[in-house]
């Protein structure tokens, strides 16, 4: 029995995709899932019934039209500009049509309707506080800095992980101003061995050390600053995995997205379980 911690990774995280199409070709299936930001999507998902075949299907239907820009914040933040007032731009998507979307597929269910126990990472902006949604907090022992919660709909924690500070607005729970979850977690294991998993997979698609040409614009620049805070994190935060896969995606470019792209994401992910399916049955016991 073992759990999966899926990272965030903005479009590289369809290849997550690929991760569990590729488990489930090989008979593996986690008994416990966790996420943070595009790993949040994934895992919810899988972890409310949705096949990775399903899941895949989704993603090829639904990744168009997803971004909703939050004009009238520009229209607001640039008058206040002219005029010499503190600026109230929070955020250049809104997020709504995502969190729409998602809260039709997983029905409005809260993070305790779930198939197999699950985990998603937000931050508290305010206070640095890691905000874990889980599916059951009985096992949970308090610790600093980090609050556990569950009776939250599964499209809300979703909505709050994956909110990129600048990119995304803050998605705001009972007064909470929350945002991306790759902030203090990226790639979410220690939550899954309180879960009670005795053995993790990790699935890291965040920065590497790598060199990136194409980091010129305000997307481009927000997301490789927290990829990068990210990865010095999770070098000291994930060493409670058994095995951690870092897809060769290094080399696919986010900036335009189609369903060629898509494609190539989940075939990487898929070729990642497939190359290293006896290690990874070695460190996860099976």
């Amino acid at each position: 029995m073992f759990g999966l911690a899926l990272s965030g990774g903005g479009v590289k995280g369809f290849a997550h995709i690929g991760i569990l199409k590729g488990l489930k070709a090989h008979g593996i299936r986690p008994n416990w899932i966790s996420g943070s930001s595009a790993g949040a999507v994934i895992a919810a998902l899988y972890a409310i019934g949705y096949s990775p075949n399903d899941i895949e299907k989704i993603a090829y239907s639904s990744y168009r039209g997803l971004i909703d820009l939050n004009y009238l914040g520009f229209i607001k933040g640039a008058v206040q500009f002219a005029i010499g007032t503190e600026i109230s731009l929070d955020g250049l998507i809104k997020g709504n049509r995502i969190e729409t979307l998602l809260e039709e597929l997983t029905d409005g269910r809260t993070m305790r309707e779930v198939n197999i126990p699950l985990a998603i990472t937000a931050v508290d902006i305010n206070d640095g506080r890691t905000i874990i949604f889980v599916s059951n907090r009985n096992r949970m022992d308090e610790v600093k800095g980090v609050e556990y919660r569950e009776e939250v709909k599964i499209s809300s924690a979703v909505r709050a992980s994956i909110s990129i500070p600048v990119i995304f607005r803050p998605k705001i729970i009972d007064g909470v101003r929350l945002v991306d979850g790759g902030v203090t977690d990226n790639l979410p294991v220690y939550i899954l061995r309180k879960m009670g998993a005795r053995n993790v997979l990790g699935i890291y698609l965040g920065y590497c050390g790598e060199r990136r040409a194409e980091v010129d614009n305000i997307f481009e620049i927000a997301s490789q600053t927290l990829d990068i805070m990210a990865y010095h994190i999770t070098r000291s935060k994930s060493a409670g995995a058994d095995i951690i896969l870092r897809p060769n995606i290094s080399d696919l470019s986010s900036k335009t997205l189609h369903r060629g792209a898509i494609d190539e994401y989940i075939k990487r992910g898929y070729m990642a379980i497939d190359d290293n399916i006896d290690m990874i049955k070695e460190a996860i016991k099976l």
